[in-house]
């Protein structure tokens, strides 16, 4: 529909709807799903005013479910969330800093519900377990033939930091742990200790996501209690980039060392326990 009339360039008319900029193109390709609220809004942006073929066009999107699971869960989370599982899925690299919690993609059921518990306490116990489930289809992205590779630099207060009681802090350590050692190819752990001069507070989290063709740029996410935002800008991405590996790289424990380090935490909350 696109072409077939002046209706812009994939980024001006991400602009105006408020998407990210590559997000047009990969919804066109069909890397990324759409919801029926998008697709309305696309529609109109196309001034398409047919209405057997506005019907049509919806009722394609609901038959042809495109990306599976991922197009699915749009009616269940917010449109930044469900792009970003999108990007997620397509990503060869994740390099993740957070300052607040562990991982999303690391985290155990239990600690996932803790979370969720605290940030939205009215939420019923049906949306509650459907936030859970999605939760854990993300981790899939570890189980492709080309498994995601993830790279992670978590502040040391994320540890002192007691979600859902130490049982809890317990498992999901011992967790954090066991995939560490278990895919040390695919998972990389590295702690921001707490002397560092890189404290999480002057940073915040942040996911920087890499695909594999080098025709897809780079994308950062931010994530926080009540927005959140992705930028495509290439000097904004640089510059995150830049940020993570002086993060990892420089101010940053050694793999080894990080591991060892959570260890000692996760005694303190079995003796707790």
């Amino acid at each position: 529909m696109r072409d077939e009339g002046p209706h812009g360039s994939q980024g001006a008319i991400c602009s105006e709807l408020g998407w990210p900029e590559s997000k047009l193109s990969r919804v066109e390709s069909g890397r990324l799903g759409i919801s029926e609220s998008d697709l309305e809004l696309l529609l109109d942006r196309y001034d398409v005013k047919d209405r057997s073929l506005r019907g049509y066009v919806v009722d394609l999107r609901r038959r042809g479910n495109i990306r599976g699971w991922e197009t699915r869960v749009r009616s269940e989370v917010s449109a930044p969330y469900a792009d970003f599982i999108g990007y997620e899925s397509d990503a060869a690299e994740m390099y993740n800093a957070q300052t607040t919690l562990i991982p999303g993609l690391l985290q155990t059921r239990d600690y996932a519900a803790a979370v969720i518990g605290q940030q939205t306490p009215d939420m019923s116990e049906g949306e509650r377990h459907e936030r859970l489930d999605i939760r854990d289809k993300r981790r899939e992205v570890f189980d492709r033939p080309h498994s995601l590779v993830f790279w992670g630099v978590i502040s040391e207060s994320v540890f002192r930091h007691v979600i859902g009681g130490p049982e809890v802090m317990a498992r999901q350590l011992e967790y954090l742990l066991s995939q560490a050692k278990d895919y040390p190819s695919t998972i990389n752990i590295h702690v921001l200790p707490e002397e560092s001069e890189s404290h999480g507070a002057l940073f915040g989290p942040f996911v920087v996501l890499s695909f594999p063709q080098r025709w897809e740029p780079d994308i950062v996410y931010l994530e926080g209690f009540t927005s959140t935002k992705f930028l495509e800008d290439t000097e904004q991405v640089q510059e995150y980039s830049r940020l993570f590996r002086r993060l990892m790289m420089t101010d940053s424990l050694r793999g080894p060392e990080s591991l060892t380090l959570i260890e000692r935490y996760l005694d303190d909350y079995r003796k707790d326990g």
